[in-house]
């Protein structure tokens, strides 16, 4: 019985071989050695039930197959096939993702005939196919809509002040519509470069800034879409403010100062602006001639001289702002003068000396009235004695129209000396204080640039300036006016000139200049040598080398509106480096060396922006680098805030040692934490060489981040409190 129970067992083995393991192949694999598909099923979605008839770029509906396994687990390297009735689906890559995920595009660019279009996708070689789904074509056509969240955009050009603009875009039926491109332009300004498709409430924001052009003005702005008429919005950059100061009333043949001052919406200094200026009457000019610009704070002083009229205008307009004052002209002979020993009036004197200021033509009232001056001086201080030992603190009397003063300066420079007397008449004049040259004076040359080519026969491009400066050699070391001061060339190889005259007489500044105009032939390192000598008093003298190479080369950088990534911790910030010569040619083989230096960083905390966001710094408090010297030690009195470290270190790392393409390019990126983005500005330097010149570009950098990590309110960015702590104060480290 036991003999036929195991013939039976080997007769059924034999039968069904497989399952004995038995026969060849492998288990799992089919006929032709392959792994069968473990897909199950498959699930079709689309972006839109509906689909422009226009098939214009951006009107495409978005596919999105899923392959699962038979648990529902995403599967990943599975072709997926799609079939639509009509239009064109777009062929990528139809092979799954580590999602389980096929993404294509349905298109009817070339047929707009109003239809139903089904879908769908299948994978396993068409065994498992998805549920079918419809998308209509219909003849949709956009409409935009553009509004802003103010009219008015902040001169002060800073971050936080921008307005943001809205597109919203929808159909005929004002259904909103996803997904559609939408092209923003502004006529000035900046707008900043996110998501310029709508979502899925067929809205898309950017922000508008000054780009750094603080001018008064209307900014346009244009939305465009596929199929849509444009549409416009106006903001305008307001808040600069252009004040005059002026005298109210100005005496016949007397001039005065005008002061002319320029901010922007936050009171700073708006500097390098363009003035324009007008009287109805009398003249009015630059004070000390020069362009008409304001310096570092603003401000513009302009000289104005009364010669005849009973009243004025004066008008001045900068920045796309424009103001006026009245001046009233007064026929009275009121003057202040200075004069000298021999009782002349003078424009100019030495330092340390007591000047006679004299008034005249004032009031001269009926007892018991009486008449006063108010005198004083913008430079220097006013004494009531003659040898200046006694401050003047009180107004003078006027008898019989007249006053005598006194004024004496320690250092070199135009005083403005105005006399006020009773009944509000005014006048002034100029006395410009200058430095001796003494027997102690000094001298000093620089050379700039101290690298320049060789000019080609007949040319005369490559030039270097000599400017050397002339001091009193006292302890205060005043600049000297009118020094007289030879150059001459002591050593050039290069066969070049000095512009002429050699001989230069010093300005206000101290300063006397020629050029240094190149020869054919290169020179070796710092081997051109040019001397300035001082002619009279010291006689001191100073000599400034410079270089003549082959090629001069100009560095300039820049980078676009895309932040990279390297890794996962880390953003990547591309800057392309343009190196040219001097005639525009760019120049290949150049080796570059880059590097960055922290200039502020800032404590503070983002918050996420209603209704659309994105994440944005709401407290942005800058701090300077504490490492003062810049050495990366720590030293006494540099750790402000206490905390034992040097903020902000150096988070950041440069591509060093590049060298530049046949285009004359390279790439520099700087790589930084995610966390420091918004949170750190570094100036990037960048130098390069070639032939014997060398030059360098740095530039200020505001750390980016990737605007996706900003986008989602419930997913909180990198650096939602800055590293650098959330106090408002720099000397809290906190």
């Amino acid at each position: 019985m036991k003999k036929i129970t195991g013939w039976l067992a080997m007769l059924a083995c034999a039968s069904v071989l497989s399952a004995c393991g038995g026969g060849g192949g492998s288990a799992g694999a089919n006929s032709n050695g392959v792994a069968p598909s473990k897909a199950a099923s498959v699930v079709l979605t689309a972006s839109a039930t509906t689909i422009a008839s226009s098939g214009l770029d951006g009107t495409e509906v978005t596919l999105t197959a899923i392959v699962r396994d038979a648990g529902g687990n995403a599967l990943p390297n599975e072709t997926v096939n799609f079939s639509a009735s009509s239009g064109t689906v777009s062929s990528t890559n139809r092979v799954t993702n580590a999602s389980g995920q096929v993404v294509e595009k349905l298109s009817v660019k070339g047929d707009s005939t109003p239809r139903t279009i089904t879908i769908s996708a299948s994978a396993a070689n068409g065994a498992v196919k998805s549920s079918e789904l419809s998308v209509a074509v219909i003849t949709a056509v956009p409409s935009l809509t553009l509004t802003t969240d103010s009219g008015t955009l902040a001169s002060v050009g800073t971050a936080g002040n921008e307005v943001n603009v809205v597109a919203l875009v929808r159909d005929s039926n004002n259904t909103v519509m996803a997904g559609v491109t939408v092209d923003l332009k502004a006529d000035s300004g900046s707008l900043s470069l996110t998501n310029r498709v709508s979502n899925a409430q067929g809205i898309v924001t950017e922000k508008l800034g000054t780009g750094g052009d603080p001018t008064s003005r209307a900014i346009k702005i244009t939305a465009s879409a596929p199929g849509a008429a444009p549409v416009t919005a106006i903001v305008n950059v307001a808040g600069n403010k252009l004040t005059i100061n002026a005298q109210p009333t100005i005496n016949v043949g007397a001039s005065a100062d005008v002061t002319v001052k320029l901010v922007d919406s936050a009171g700073n200094g708006l500097s390098g602006k363009t003035v324009t200026y007008s009287s109805n009457s009398n003249g009015l000019a630059v004070k000390g001639g020069g362009a008409a610009v304001t310096n570092s704070a603003g401000q513009l002083v302009l000289s104005y001289t009364a010669s005849s009229g009973s009243s004025d205008l004066i008008t001045v307009k900068a920045a796309g702002e424009t103001n006026s004052v009245s001046i009233a002209i007064n026929s009275s002979s009121f003057a202040v003068k200075v004069l000298d020993a021999g009782g002349n009036a003078e424009s100019s004197a030495f330092i340390g000396g007591c000047q006679r200021i004299a008034v005249t033509g004032g009031p001269v009232p009926t007892p018991p009235d009486t008449a006063s001056v108010t005198i004083s001086s913008s430079r220097g201080v006013v004494y009531s004695d003659p040898g200046c030992t006694s401050p003047l603190s009180t107004t003078l009397p006027l008898a019989g129209g007249a006053a005598t003063a006194y004024v004496n300066a320690t250092g070199p420079g135009v005083a403005t000396i105005t006399a006020a007397a009773t009944g509000g008449l005014t006048t002034q004049t100029d006395l410009e204080f200058v430095a001796p040259l003494t027997n102690t004076a000094t001298v000093t040359i620089q050379a700039d640039p101290a690298v320049i080519g060789v000019n080609s026969p007949g040319s005369t491009s490559q030039q270097a300036t000599l400017r050397a400066v002339v001091r009193d050699g006292t302890v205060q070391n005043n600049v000297v006016k009118n020094a007289t001061v030879a150059f001459s060339i002591q050593s050039d190889a290069t066969a070049g000139t000095l512009t002429q005259p050699a001989v230069v007489v010093t300005g206000v500044d101290g300063a006397a200049t020629v050029s240094f105009i190149a020869g054919p032939n290169q020179s070796g390192l710092d081997a051109v040598k040019i001397q300035a000598k001082i002619i009279g008093g010291s006689g001191a003298s100073a000599v400034a080398s410079l270089t003549v190479a082959q090629k001069s080369l100009f560095i300039s950088a820049g980078t676009g509106s895309t932040v990279g990534q390297s890794g996962t911790a880390a953003y990547q910030l591309d800057y392309v480096v343009l190196v040219t010569d001097a005639a525009g040619n760019a120049v290949s083989g150049v080796k570059l060396t880059a590097s960055v230096l922290p200039v502020t960083y800032f404590k503070g905390f983002m918050k996420y922006t209603l209704p659309l966001g994105p994440w944005e710094p709401v407290q942005h408090v800058g701090c300077a680098n504490e490492d003062i010297n810049r050495d990366g030690i720590l030293n006494p009195g540099e750790d402000l805030n206490g905390n034992g470290v040097l903020d902000p270190g150096i988070p950041v790392t440069v591509t060093t040692n590049i060298t530049t393409d046949a285009k004359g390019q390279a790439i520099v990126s700087l790589v930084y934490p995610r966390d420091r983005a918004n949170w750190l500005d570094v100036n990037l330097t960048v130098r390069g060489q070639a032939n014997g010149s060398e030059s360098s570009y740095t530039g200020l950098v505001h750390l980016p981040g990737l605007g996706i990590d900003y986008a989602t309110q419930a997913i909180q960015p990198p650096g939602v409190s800055s590293p650098y702590g959330i106090s408002t104060l720099c000397s809290n480290p906190n």
